[in-house]
């Protein structure tokens, strides 16, 4: 018996390396008929199908089990067997059997057993959404002097999830340290769990780089332990989900829900449907969002799990609303659910249950409802994580919203009616505006703080996501009430933010995966010159490379630091010079300009929104068909210059600025498509921001003189050789690089000594990935994301390339693209195409342009010069000097 015990310690705390011992626990045990050998191998066998999470087998195991210990009876070891079973019948989401279970085996178990036993209580709690007591449990086990290591390990890891549901995740991660040190020693299972458990509490402590570099290490854990992945999927989705990676959290999440019911593990199968069914929400997928929230529903009512069933409800009333709107029914369904989940003490659930419970109760015009669920929200979030403060600090902003006061501002006493003709106290429904932007600012400030702290300008550009609706409630406010330099300073809060905060220096621990990808990438340009179907491996192996190198960086080291504080209206005076500057929102269907000019900052109301996007697609489907050339050119032709006349009337004209006075465009992501040099009569520049333009003209102001020029022409590109040996003449001490070799590595050494780069080459643009857009040189593509990480900047750079200036928008006015990569970077200056551009287009039109920059204009007013002295004499002609923008103040 004591080889049969000794053999159990060893499965429970590595079941892969010891599954075949307890099976021969089992054969020995039969061929010798020691039925008390029998039931702990049993027991042992039972414990390694849990730990796959085939928990049906185990079941039927610890039923045999059970059986013998009851016919023999072997009470102590049926309490064993029991302690076991509920185990099994938990992850089956059989609550009453697994609670009988416990109950008999309180009897049954000897004192050494009682801290198993304690915990296994907890747990019950714990997945029936009872946390509070659930933890008040744990610190029991821990506390008992008996308590074995594994045990204790086992509730410390628990109570750390506990208390960072509770939202004390600091308190979380004191636990796991002193687990993590015990759990070295009792084997792989363990620590596999337990970095898990440090990913995800690190996560909601505000330590994202830390807490991505876990999950990476605990995915590595569970797959050497031989575990399954999905319990391990379930905690990083919460990560990528709060990331605003919503597709790969999606991703991750059915892959959680598939590897959890093809093992039967009901229990937390049912939280992965719960996750898809939000993130699909989140994706816009409602039928499937519905589809999932209802089985979701039904299964946790099934399972008796309280508090995730009302967390399930909001979620499928949510969805519900997209299609047919809240319900006063929808109100009465989310308030008992953020009762239930205030009551359990799960702060952050209860928050956004609260939040959605006071919009559809706006949505009803159930006011009552409405302030007492925002309230609730905003004072729960309170001392929570930033995420969910920032969620808090939105429902006290929609609760001043829906505020009321006198019409004086302040509360009077009562007055009879002879002293006010036939009324009192008159009142209006006025909101608080004051408090809305207050709390708006302060939601608005965490999300810089948490944005600053992420590591990768990806990950800062999504994380403008948490705060467009601050932005825009706030934004509606002050446009109402705020002179126009506090509404510029507030556009520019959300403008391009997350492109401010940069990497101090190059990063070159991407390389190996950087090289392997180009290397794919020159496989599959073969391919596509063959003509044929590109191999599914290549497209494959490009496809993991670059998720690779997207979560590495997602991982990296590095501080960040905020490189430039928002511009005022002053400060932009004083750079522009006599220029002028505007910047461009949209509020619904209507445009606004903030206008700063040599003299004051004007607020202007603009067109609709919907008729500018109408021109500005019918622009584009102009410019297409010139390209295309045939018997329609005359008639293309003529309806793109009806289109710039229409959009220069709704867009510029209003503005007032003086013909030839430089301009400088700063629009939303809803304008990025609109060609905006040609609307205006003299030289303009776009920028992602007013403080990334101020950044880039203060960088213009200060350099040196010198002009160190690197010409780079690309593969496969008709005109691109011809193009770069005419700018020698401009420019003949230029270092200039050639097919083929314009490689990857010889064009970077280049750009990083260069003061002025010109690069022509094909530009291709990656909607789905914009970090993966790239310049194609002649050994491979230069990307986005390769700049950027490299610190890739020259002052000032000439892209002669299709789409080099089309940017990807984000919500919250975020961009990435060619343009903000550089710009980012610290390029004062760049010229980039926004539509595609016929080969060899511009060849005609560079010389010229560069002319003008040796005599030190800025681009912006070398590409005007050009622009004005001579006019488009094809149709390539025009659809070039419709495309090419300057942005930046160099």
């Amino acid at each position: 018996m004591t080889e049969a015990d000794a053999a159990y310690s060893r499965v429970v705390l590595d079941p892969a390396r010891y599954t075949a011992t307890a099976r021969e626990i089992v054969d020995l045990a039969r061929r010798a008929g020691n039925d008390e050998a029998l039931i702990v191998g049993l027991r042992a066998l039972a414990w390694t199908r849990h730990a796959v999470l085939d928990n049906e087998t185990a079941k039927s195991l610890l039923d045999s089990a059970a059986r013998l210990a009851t016919r023999r009876g072997l009470h102590r070891r049926l309490g064993e067997v029991l302690l076991t079973r509920s185990v099994a019948l938990q992850e089956l989401g059989r609550y009453p059997a697994a609670t009988r279970d416990l109950r008999r085996a309180a009897g049954l178990v000897s004192p050494q057993q009682r801290p198993e036993l304690l915990m296994q209580l907890a747990i019950l709690d714990h997945n029936a959404g009872r946390v509070r007591a659930a933890a008040r449990q744990y610190r029991v086990v821990l506390a008992e002097p008996a308590c074995p290591p594994v045990i204790w390990v086992k509730a410390a890891n628990n109570l750390s999830y506990a208390q960072t549901q509770l939202g004390r995740p600091q308190a979380a991660l004191a636990y796991l340290d002193r687990a993590a040190s015990l759990a070295s020693d009792l084997g792989p299972m363990l620590s596999a769990v337990i970095e898990n458990s440090r990913a995800w509490s690190s996560f909601h402590a505000g330590r994202f780089t830390e807490s991505l570099r876990r999950f990476a290490e605990a995915g590595r854990l569970y797959t050497a332990a031989g575990l399954p992945l999905g319990e391990h999927y379930l905690d990083y989705t919460d990560a990528l989900a709060e990331l605003r990676l919503l597709d790969e959290a999606a991703a991750v999440a059915r892959l959680a829900a598939t590897d959890l019911e093809r093992h039967g593990a009901r229990l937390m199968a049912a939280e992965a449907r719960l996750r898809c069914a939000r993130l699909a929400l989140a994706l816009g997928d409602v039928d499937t969002a519905r589809a999932d929230a209802t089985s979701a529903v039904r299964d946790f009512r099934r399972q008796r799990r309280t508090a995730w069933a009302a967390w399930a409800v909001v979620t499928a009333v949510e969805a519900d609303a997209v299609a047919d709107g809240f319900t006063t029914m929808a109100v009465r369904r989310l308030g008992h659910a953020a009762a239930t989940l205030h009551r359990l003490g799960l702060r952050a659930n209860a928050v956004e249950a609260h939040l959605v419970a006071g919009r559809a109760a706006l949505a009803t015009d159930d006011q009552r409802r409405a302030r007492r669920h925002l309230a609730a929200a905003g004072a729960l979030a309170d001392g929570q994580t930033l995420l969910v403060r920032l969620r808090g600090r939105l429902a006290l902003a929609l609760l001043a919203d829906t505020t009321t006061h006198t019409a004086q501002g302040t509360a009077a006493r009562p007055r009879t009616a002879s002293a006010y003709g036939q009324g009192a106290a008159t009142r209006s429904a006025a909101p608080d505006a004051g408090a809305v932007v207050r709390h708006c600012a302060a939601g608005l400030a965490d999300l810089a703080r948490h944005r600053a702290a992420l590591p990768s300008v990806e990950l800062r550009v999504l994380a403008a996501g948490h705060g467009v609706e601050l932005g825009d409630l706030g934004l509606r406010h002050l446009l109402r009430t705020a002179p126009p330099s506090r509404v510029l300073h507030w556009l520019e809060r959300t403008r391009a933010a997350a492109l401010l905060t940069v990497e101090p220096a190059a990063h070159d621990d991407l390389d190996d995966l950087v090289i392997a990808l180009r290397t794919v990438e020159q496989e599959l340009r073969a391919a596509r010159r063959e003509r044929g179907p590109l191999p599914r491996t290549l497209l494959a192996r490009q496809a993991a490379l670059e998720v690779q190198i997207r979560r590495r960086s997602w991982g990296r080291d590095g501080t960040t630091t905020r490189s430039a504080e928002i511009v005022t209206a002053g400060q932009l005076r004083d750079l522009l010079d006599g220029g002028w500057l505007a910047e461009y929102a949209t509020v619904d269907d209507t445009i606004v300009a903030v206008l700063v000019g040599p003299h004051r900052t004007r607020q202007i109301q603009l067109g609709a929104l919907s008729a500018v996007q109408r021109e500005t697609a019918a622009l584009h489907f102009a410019l297409r068909r010139l390209l295309r050339g045939g018997r329609y050119v005359d008639q293309a032709l003529s309806a793109a210059r009806t289109s710039l006349d229409t959009l220069a009337e709704l867009l510029v004209a209003p503005l007032r600025v003086p013909p030839g006075a430089p301009l400088v465009v700063v629009p939303p992501a809803k304008l990025l498509r609109v060609p905006w040099s040609p609307l205006h009569p003299g030289p303009v520049c776009g920028a992602p921001s007013a403080t990334m333009w101020a950044r880039s003209r203060r960088a213009a102001g200060s350099r040196r003189a010198g002009q160190r020029v690197a010409l780079v022409a690309g593969p496969n590109l008709d005109g691109a050789v011809a193009e770069v040996q005419a700018l020698e003449a401009c420019h003949p001490r230029a270092a200039t690089l050639l097919p083929p070799q314009s490689t990857v590595e010889a064009v970077v050494a280049a750009l990083r000594q260069a003061d002025l780069a010109h690069l022509a080459c094909h530009g291709h643009l990656r909607s789905d990935s914009p970090l993966f857009s790239a310049l194609e040189l002649s050994d491979g593509p230069l990307t986005v994301y390769e700049l950027h990480s490299r610190a890739v900047a020259p002052h000032r750079v000439v892209l002669a390339a299709c789409d080099s200036g089309v940017e990807r928008d984000y919500e919250g006015d975020e961009v990435l693209g060619f343009v903000s990569a550089l710009m980012a970077g610290g390029t004062a200056g760049v010229i980039a195409s926004g539509v595609p551009l016929p080969d060899g287009a511009s060849l005609a039109l560079m010389p010229r342009l560069h002319d003008r920059v040796a005599i030190g204009e800025s681009l912006a007013g070398a590409l005007w010069a050009v622009r004005s002295a001579e006019p488009p004499a094809s149709p390539a002609d025009f659809v070039t000097w419709c495309g090419l923008t300057a942005y930046g103040a160099a």
